[in-house]
Protein backbone atom coordinates (compact mmCIF):
# COMPACT_ATOMS: atom_id res chain seq x y z
CA UNK A 1 0.00 0.00 0.00
CA UNK A 2 2.70 2.16 0.50
CA UNK A 3 3.72 2.62 -3.28
CA UNK A 4 0.11 3.87 -3.79
CA UNK A 5 0.33 7.92 -3.87
CA UNK A 6 -1.90 9.70 -1.96
CA UNK A 7 -4.30 11.00 -4.70
CA UNK A 8 -4.89 8.02 -6.04
CA UNK A 9 -5.90 6.38 -2.68
CA UNK A 10 -7.99 9.53 -2.60
CA UNK A 11 -9.71 8.60 -6.04
CA UNK A 12 -10.23 4.91 -4.32
CA UNK A 13 -12.35 6.27 -1.16
CA UNK A 14 -14.10 8.85 -2.97
CA UNK A 15 -15.50 5.91 -5.89
CA UNK A 16 -16.31 3.54 -3.30
CA UNK A 17 -18.15 6.08 -1.13
CA UNK A 18 -20.03 7.13 -4.20
CA UNK A 19 -21.16 3.52 -4.31
CA UNK A 20 -18.84 2.27 -6.96
CA UNK A 21 -18.22 -1.42 -6.48
CA UNK A 22 -14.46 -3.09 -5.80
CA UNK A 23 -14.23 -4.61 -9.02
CA UNK A 24 -15.27 -1.38 -10.76
CA UNK A 25 -12.97 0.82 -8.63
CA UNK A 26 -9.91 -1.78 -9.17
CA UNK A 27 -10.46 -1.13 -12.95
CA UNK A 28 -10.84 2.58 -12.72
CA UNK A 29 -7.92 2.89 -10.06
CA UNK A 30 -5.42 0.57 -11.88
CA UNK A 31 -5.16 -0.99 -8.93
CA UNK A 32 -6.02 -5.03 -7.58
CA UNK A 33 -9.12 -5.89 -5.76
CA UNK A 34 -6.90 -6.57 -2.56
CA UNK A 35 -5.68 -2.96 -2.30
CA UNK A 36 -9.13 -1.37 -2.44
CA UNK A 37 -9.83 -3.38 0.43
CA UNK A 38 -6.73 -2.28 2.21
CA UNK A 39 -7.25 1.37 1.78
CA UNK A 40 -10.53 1.13 2.63
CA UNK A 41 -10.02 -0.44 5.51
CA UNK A 42 -7.86 1.87 6.71
CA UNK A 43 -9.96 4.76 5.84
CA UNK A 44 -12.93 3.02 7.81
CA UNK A 45 -10.46 1.86 10.85
CA UNK A 46 -8.28 4.80 11.05
CA UNK A 47 -9.67 7.37 9.06
CA UNK A 48 -6.88 8.42 7.30
CA UNK A 49 -5.78 8.27 3.37
CA UNK A 50 -2.11 8.47 3.72
CA UNK A 51 0.82 5.30 4.16
CA UNK A 52 2.19 4.31 7.43
CA UNK A 53 5.48 3.59 5.41
CA UNK A 54 7.17 6.99 6.36
CA UNK A 55 7.18 5.89 9.98
CA UNK A 56 9.18 2.81 9.29
CA UNK A 57 12.62 1.83 9.35
CA UNK A 58 14.99 3.45 11.80
CA UNK A 59 14.95 7.03 13.17
CA UNK A 60 17.78 9.42 11.45
CA UNK A 61 20.18 9.74 13.64
CA UNK A 62 20.84 13.63 12.11
CA UNK A 63 18.24 16.45 11.95
CA UNK A 64 17.89 18.62 8.62
CA UNK A 65 19.62 20.81 10.57
CA UNK A 66 22.81 19.03 11.36
CA UNK A 67 22.78 17.67 7.74
CA UNK A 68 22.89 21.39 6.57
CA UNK A 69 25.91 21.93 9.40
CA UNK A 70 27.90 19.33 7.77
CA UNK A 71 27.46 20.28 4.14
CA UNK A 72 28.35 23.83 4.98
CA UNK A 73 31.67 21.99 6.63
CA UNK A 74 32.33 19.94 3.58
CA UNK A 75 31.52 22.81 1.40
CA UNK A 76 34.00 24.99 3.41
CA UNK A 77 37.05 22.27 3.19
CA UNK A 78 36.64 20.14 0.62
CA UNK A 79 39.78 18.10 1.31
CA UNK A 80 38.95 17.13 4.73
CA UNK A 81 38.87 12.88 4.92
CA UNK A 82 35.59 11.68 6.81
CA UNK A 83 37.09 11.26 10.24
CA UNK A 84 37.42 15.03 10.27
CA UNK A 85 33.85 15.96 9.38
CA UNK A 86 33.10 13.60 11.74
CA UNK A 87 34.84 14.67 14.79
CA UNK A 88 34.08 18.42 13.60
CA UNK A 89 30.55 17.73 13.70
CA UNK A 90 30.17 15.53 16.54
CA UNK A 91 31.12 19.10 18.49
CA UNK A 92 27.76 20.43 17.76
CA UNK A 93 25.86 17.26 18.96
CA UNK A 94 24.52 15.67 22.13
CA UNK A 95 24.95 12.32 20.84
CA UNK A 96 27.78 12.31 18.63
CA UNK A 97 27.49 10.00 15.56
CA UNK A 98 29.83 7.35 13.58
CA UNK A 99 31.83 8.32 10.14
CA UNK A 100 29.45 5.62 8.49
CA UNK A 101 26.44 7.33 9.30
CA UNK A 102 28.25 10.57 7.88
CA UNK A 103 29.00 8.83 4.96
CA UNK A 104 25.66 8.03 4.49
CA UNK A 105 24.12 11.09 5.46
CA UNK A 106 26.34 13.07 2.67
CA UNK A 107 25.67 10.38 -0.13
CA UNK A 108 21.96 11.18 0.43
CA UNK A 109 22.45 14.51 -0.57
CA UNK A 110 24.95 13.62 -3.04
CA UNK A 111 28.00 14.30 -2.17
CA UNK A 112 30.57 11.74 -2.67
CA UNK A 113 34.20 11.17 -2.29
CA UNK A 114 35.90 11.98 -5.42
CA UNK A 115 39.33 11.80 -6.83
CA UNK A 116 40.31 15.24 -7.37
CA UNK A 117 40.99 16.67 -10.92
CA UNK A 118 44.10 17.44 -11.88
CA UNK A 119 44.25 20.60 -13.11
CA UNK A 120 47.07 23.12 -14.82
CA UNK A 121 48.25 25.27 -12.25
CA UNK A 122 47.32 28.87 -13.46
CA UNK A 123 49.29 32.05 -11.60
CA UNK A 124 47.29 35.42 -10.29
CA UNK A 125 48.51 37.36 -13.75
CA UNK A 126 48.42 34.57 -15.69
CA UNK A 127 44.28 34.21 -15.17
CA UNK A 128 43.93 37.90 -15.15
CA UNK A 129 45.49 37.25 -18.94
CA UNK A 130 43.56 34.50 -19.86
CA UNK A 131 40.61 36.75 -18.61
CA UNK A 132 40.70 39.62 -20.20
CA UNK A 133 41.69 37.53 -23.94
CA UNK A 134 37.80 35.79 -23.28
CA UNK A 135 35.56 39.05 -22.71
CA UNK A 136 37.44 40.49 -25.80
CA UNK A 137 35.80 37.13 -27.70
CA UNK A 138 32.92 36.53 -25.72
CA UNK A 139 31.03 37.85 -29.10
CA UNK A 140 32.88 35.51 -31.10
CA UNK A 141 30.63 32.97 -32.97
CA UNK A 142 31.96 29.80 -34.83
CA UNK A 143 32.11 32.42 -38.18
CA UNK A 144 35.03 34.08 -36.47
CA UNK A 145 36.63 31.27 -35.06
CA UNK A 146 37.12 29.79 -38.81
CA UNK A 147 39.60 32.67 -39.98
CA UNK A 148 41.75 31.04 -37.02
CA UNK A 149 44.56 28.52 -38.19
CA UNK A 150 45.51 26.40 -34.64
CA UNK A 151 48.62 24.88 -34.18
CA UNK A 152 50.84 22.87 -31.49
CA UNK A 153 53.58 20.49 -30.38
CA UNK A 154 52.72 16.77 -29.36
CA UNK A 155 54.74 13.74 -28.08
CA UNK A 156 54.04 10.22 -28.82
CA UNK A 157 55.65 7.71 -27.55
CA UNK A 158 56.28 3.84 -28.98
CA UNK A 159 54.27 2.22 -26.68
CA UNK A 160 51.37 3.67 -24.60
CA UNK A 161 52.62 4.68 -21.26
CA UNK A 162 49.52 5.12 -19.49
CA UNK A 163 46.12 3.68 -19.72
CA UNK A 164 44.38 0.39 -19.01
CA UNK A 165 43.65 -1.74 -21.97
CA UNK A 166 40.97 -4.80 -21.68
CA UNK A 167 41.24 -8.36 -23.04
CA UNK A 168 39.02 -11.02 -23.09
CA UNK A 169 40.77 -14.02 -21.83
CA UNK A 170 40.83 -17.44 -19.66
CA UNK A 171 42.75 -17.33 -16.50
CA UNK A 172 45.47 -19.90 -18.34
CA UNK A 173 45.82 -16.98 -20.69
CA UNK A 174 46.50 -14.80 -18.59
CA UNK A 175 50.43 -14.28 -19.96
CA UNK A 176 49.42 -15.04 -23.66
CA UNK A 177 51.22 -12.69 -26.03
CA UNK A 178 47.94 -11.53 -27.03
CA UNK A 179 46.65 -10.91 -23.59
CA UNK A 180 49.33 -9.31 -22.52
CA UNK A 181 50.14 -5.23 -22.74
CA UNK A 182 54.46 -4.60 -23.85
CA UNK A 183 55.77 -1.75 -21.55
CA UNK A 184 59.44 -0.79 -21.81
CA UNK A 185 61.11 2.16 -20.49
CA UNK A 186 60.68 5.17 -21.44
CA UNK A 187 57.68 4.21 -24.15
CA UNK A 188 60.21 2.68 -26.37
CA UNK A 189 61.08 5.78 -27.33
CA UNK A 190 59.28 9.11 -28.60
CA UNK A 191 58.37 11.19 -31.51
CA UNK A 192 57.97 14.97 -31.14
CA UNK A 193 55.35 16.73 -33.95
CA UNK A 194 53.63 19.67 -35.12
CA UNK A 195 50.95 20.41 -36.60
CA UNK A 196 48.20 22.89 -37.80
CA UNK A 197 44.56 22.43 -38.26
CA UNK A 198 41.91 25.06 -39.57
CA UNK A 199 38.09 24.96 -40.13
CA UNK A 200 38.25 24.18 -44.14
CA UNK A 201 41.09 21.24 -44.12
CA UNK A 202 43.14 19.21 -42.03
CA UNK A 203 46.51 21.06 -41.99
CA UNK A 204 50.44 19.86 -41.78
CA UNK A 205 51.91 17.38 -39.82
CA UNK A 206 55.41 17.74 -39.90
CA UNK A 207 57.79 15.18 -37.18
CA UNK A 208 60.41 17.00 -35.23
CA UNK A 209 63.66 15.72 -35.36
CA UNK A 210 66.10 16.17 -32.00
CA UNK A 211 66.18 19.25 -30.35
CA UNK A 212 64.15 22.31 -31.74
CA UNK A 213 65.18 25.97 -32.29
CA UNK A 214 63.56 29.52 -33.05
CA UNK A 215 65.04 29.33 -36.55
CA UNK A 216 63.42 25.31 -37.48
CA UNK A 217 60.19 27.01 -36.25
CA UNK A 218 60.43 29.92 -38.37
CA UNK A 219 61.18 27.42 -41.42
CA UNK A 220 58.01 25.64 -40.29
CA UNK A 221 56.26 28.97 -40.60
CA UNK A 222 57.88 29.63 -43.96
CA UNK A 223 57.26 26.53 -45.81
CA UNK A 224 53.41 25.08 -44.07
CA UNK A 225 51.85 28.07 -42.02
CA UNK A 226 52.64 30.57 -45.22
CA UNK A 227 51.39 28.72 -48.08
CA UNK A 228 48.67 27.50 -45.89
CA UNK A 229 47.24 30.57 -44.97
CA UNK A 230 47.71 32.18 -48.63
CA UNK A 231 45.83 29.06 -49.84
CA UNK A 232 42.73 29.05 -46.96
CA UNK A 233 42.45 32.99 -47.06
CA UNK A 234 43.83 34.51 -50.10
CA UNK A 235 41.99 38.11 -49.11
CA UNK A 236 44.34 38.20 -45.81
CA UNK A 237 41.75 37.12 -43.31
CA UNK A 238 43.99 34.50 -41.79
CA UNK A 239 45.06 34.35 -38.14
CA UNK A 240 47.85 32.18 -36.75
CA UNK A 241 47.69 30.58 -33.40
CA UNK A 242 50.98 29.14 -31.53
CA UNK A 243 51.28 29.39 -27.62
CA UNK A 244 54.72 31.06 -25.75
CA UNK A 245 56.94 28.18 -25.87
CA UNK A 246 60.64 29.66 -25.89
CA UNK A 247 60.94 29.55 -29.71
CA UNK A 248 57.42 30.94 -30.27
CA UNK A 249 58.48 33.65 -28.95
CA UNK A 250 62.11 34.64 -29.98
CA UNK A 251 63.01 37.77 -31.95
CA UNK A 252 64.21 35.36 -35.07
CA UNK A 253 60.14 34.49 -35.11
CA UNK A 254 58.54 37.86 -34.22
CA UNK A 255 60.43 39.42 -36.73
CA UNK A 256 58.87 36.86 -39.46
CA UNK A 257 55.53 37.89 -37.94
CA UNK A 258 56.24 41.31 -38.59
CA UNK A 259 57.90 40.78 -42.40
CA UNK A 260 54.01 39.08 -42.84
CA UNK A 261 52.10 41.06 -40.78
CA UNK A 262 49.50 42.40 -44.05
CA UNK A 263 49.17 38.02 -44.45
CA UNK A 264 49.70 36.26 -41.34
CA UNK A 265 47.71 37.73 -38.00
CA UNK A 266 49.29 36.42 -35.19
CA UNK A 267 46.64 35.59 -32.34
CA UNK A 268 47.68 37.09 -29.33
CA UNK A 269 47.76 34.13 -26.82
CA UNK A 270 47.80 33.70 -23.10
CA UNK A 271 50.50 31.85 -20.92
CA UNK A 272 48.90 28.72 -19.44
CA UNK A 273 46.24 27.79 -21.70
CA UNK A 274 46.08 24.84 -23.70
CA UNK A 275 42.49 24.01 -22.63
CA UNK A 276 41.92 26.88 -24.99
CA UNK A 277 43.64 25.39 -27.63
CA UNK A 278 40.97 22.98 -29.80
CA UNK A 279 43.86 21.24 -31.24
CA UNK A 280 44.49 19.36 -27.90
CA UNK A 281 41.01 17.17 -28.58
CA UNK A 282 42.78 15.92 -31.89
CA UNK A 283 46.07 14.95 -30.11
CA UNK A 284 43.87 12.36 -28.42
CA UNK A 285 41.69 11.32 -31.32
CA UNK A 286 45.39 10.54 -33.18
CA UNK A 287 46.74 8.72 -30.13
CA UNK A 288 43.56 6.06 -30.43
CA UNK A 289 43.74 5.67 -33.83
CA UNK A 290 47.73 4.92 -33.53
CA UNK A 291 47.05 2.75 -30.98
CA UNK A 292 44.28 0.66 -32.94
CA UNK A 293 47.05 0.12 -35.62
CA UNK A 294 47.62 -3.76 -36.34
CA UNK A 295 50.75 -4.18 -36.45
CA UNK A 296 51.37 -1.22 -33.61
CA UNK A 297 54.66 0.78 -34.54
CA UNK A 298 57.70 -1.32 -33.32
CA UNK A 299 60.13 1.77 -34.07
CA UNK A 300 59.89 5.72 -33.83
CA UNK A 301 60.42 5.99 -37.73
CA UNK A 302 57.30 2.89 -37.71
CA UNK A 303 55.20 5.75 -35.42
CA UNK A 304 56.15 8.82 -37.32
CA UNK A 305 55.10 7.37 -40.37
CA UNK A 306 51.71 5.93 -38.86
CA UNK A 307 51.30 9.84 -36.94
CA UNK A 308 51.22 10.92 -40.77
CA UNK A 309 48.85 8.28 -42.07
CA UNK A 310 46.45 8.42 -39.46
CA UNK A 311 46.77 12.11 -39.70
CA UNK A 312 45.45 12.41 -42.62
CA UNK A 313 42.50 10.16 -42.08
CA UNK A 314 40.44 12.09 -38.78
CA UNK A 315 37.30 13.02 -40.68
CA UNK A 316 37.13 16.96 -41.53
CA UNK A 317 34.29 16.79 -39.60
CA UNK A 318 35.67 15.83 -36.42
CA UNK A 319 37.94 18.84 -36.80
CA UNK A 320 34.78 21.20 -37.24
CA UNK A 321 33.17 19.44 -34.59
CA UNK A 322 36.13 20.91 -32.01
CA UNK A 323 36.00 24.48 -34.14
CA UNK A 324 32.61 24.62 -33.01
CA UNK A 325 33.03 24.30 -28.98
CA UNK A 326 35.86 27.60 -28.51
CA UNK A 327 33.27 29.63 -28.01
CA UNK A 328 32.33 27.14 -24.73
CA UNK A 329 35.47 27.43 -24.29
CA UNK A 330 35.50 31.20 -24.09
CA UNK A 331 32.36 30.74 -21.67
CA UNK A 332 34.34 28.09 -19.43
CA UNK A 333 37.09 30.13 -18.55
CA UNK A 334 34.81 33.39 -17.85
CA UNK A 335 32.69 31.42 -15.56
CA UNK A 336 36.03 30.51 -13.87
CA UNK A 337 37.18 34.32 -13.96
CA UNK A 338 40.25 32.84 -15.88
CA UNK A 339 41.22 29.86 -13.65
CA UNK A 340 42.72 26.59 -15.12
CA UNK A 341 39.66 24.23 -16.94
CA UNK A 342 40.10 20.86 -17.69
CA UNK A 343 40.87 20.06 -21.06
Amino acid sequence: MGDIPVFKRGQIVGARLAGTSVTKTASLCDVSRPTVSRVMSAYHQEGRTTSNRINCGCKRKLSERDVRVLTGNVSKKHKTTAAQNTAELNVHLNSPVSTKTVHRELHRVNIHARAAIAKPLVTRANAKRRFQLCKERKSWAVDNVKHVLFSDESNFTVFPTFGRVTVWRSPKEAYHPDCCMPRVKHGGGSVMVWAAISWHSLGPIVVLDGRVTAKDYRTILEDHVHPMVQTLYPEGSGVYQDDNAPIHTARLVKDWFDEHESEVEHFPWPAQSPDLNIIEPLWGVLEERVRKRFPPPASGSDLATILQEEWLKIPLTTVQDIYKSFPRQIDTVLAAKGGPTPY
